[in-house]
């Protein structure tokens, strides 16, 4: 088993920030707000009689947000991350998809939001969890928020069970900088097993296997909060 080793918790380097928000992840967002979509059936509204409130947990630079008003049009979004680099790209970002009335953004730490308990119908987080030295008060964050039914998506990286398969997840997406390459290694280093995920869920009230392998390399916690 790969010893866990921690990547910096913040990428405030306005030229790391940069690099992150120039890689293509059209295809992987896309993906992430279709699996949010069809894990709840969530269907586009034009006319809702009432806004979809969601909480994006470790942001970024907003690119997860745009694509889910995109699809979602009743969607308003609260995009946090602790990175002001990161945020300054976001602003950018939604300035530039017309999305400044419907995504707000705020610096804030994932594991003490200052937001009100039950406050969002949604909450989504991708890839935070591997940069969180104790990720519990996070995950305990986001319970803590959710409303009763409401809808909590979480996705990162799954930690390989070996060299030789770090080495097979690098070698099939890494692409071709060398930089990205190693940027995923050490995400993977990082990132927590299946098994550590779900010892961290099943405090919070929830069925440890709502907490599942979604593909070779990730990990997804989609659940509804109970009544």
């Amino acid at each position: 088993m790969i010893i866990r080793i921690l990547e910096e918790e913040v990428m405030d380097d306005p030229r790391e920030a940069a690099a992150y928000d120039a890689m293509d992840h059209s295809e992987v967002n896309a993906k992430f707000v279709e699996d949010v979509c069809a894990a709840f059936s969530i269907e586009p509204q034009e006319n809702a009689e009432s806004p979809l409130d969601v909480l994006d947990v470790g942001a970024g630079t907003a690119l997860i947000p745009i694509a889910l008003c995109q699809k979602l049009p009743n969607a308003r979004v609260m995009a946090i991350d602790m990175s002001t680099a990161m945020l300054d790209l976001a602003r950018a970002n939604i300035d530039m998809d017309g999305m400044l009335g419907r995504i707000q953004l705020a610096q804030a730490d994932a594991s003490d939001t200052g937001y009100q308990s039950e406050m969002f119908d949604l909450i989504i987080s991708n890839s935070i969890v591997h940069h969180l030295e104790d990720p519990a008060p996070s995950l305990r964050e986001i319970a803590r928020m959710v409303r009763p039914q409401g809808m909590i998506f979480v996705r990162d990286l799954l930690r390989p069970a070996s060299e030789e398969e770090l080495s097979h997840l690098v070698e099939t997406y890494g692409g071709e900088d060398e930089t990205e390459r190693r940027l995923l290694a050490d995400s993977l280093r990082a990132a927590l097993t299946l098994e550590e995920v779900r010892e961290l869920i099943a405090p919070l009230g929830f069925d440890a296997e709502t907490v599942q392998a979604t593909s070779d390399r990730h990990w997804t916690w989609a659940a509804r909060k109970p009544a």
